[in-house]
């Protein structure tokens, strides 16, 4: 296999991982902005991240934020298509959960960039 080929899996499997790790955060981050359904959010982490990033299928994350009590089911109601459509609201426990989530990651992201620097980056 071309060294070009290794390079893009390894690229390819960081971004799966890197979304897989973040998709939590990101869904409560928007649902602590508003109320949505499920088609919603995976069309907010799209446009809000320009094409960045997509979670086509984000149900699996949401049944985790629910079954640990983070996100609750609002009343069904219409959509903008006019179709009836499961909105989804943050609990308590869900902010202060995404609040824990903030800080890990901004510590995260703060070491990575640290190193990135090589060292450089003021203090």
């Amino acid at each position: 296999m071309a060294s070009g080929e290794t390079d893009k899996q390894y690229s390819v499997a960081l971004e799966e991982n890197l979304k897989k790790a973040l998709t939590e955060l990101l869904l409560l981050k928007l649902l602590s902005e508003k109320d949505c359904y499920i088609g919603e959010l995976s069309a907010a982490i799209h446009d809000r991240s320009n094409g960045a990033l997509t979670v086509v299928f984000p149900y699996s994350a949401i049944y985790r934020l629910q079954q640990a009590g983070y996100i609750t089911e609002k009343e069904k109601r219409s959509a903008p298509d006019g179709r009836r459509r499961q909105y989804f609201t943050v609990t308590r426990e869900g902010k202060a959960y995404l609040d824990r989530l903030l800080r890990t990651y901004a510590r995260f992201t703060n070491g990575i960039t640290d190193i990135l620097a090589g060292g450089e980056r003021e203090k």
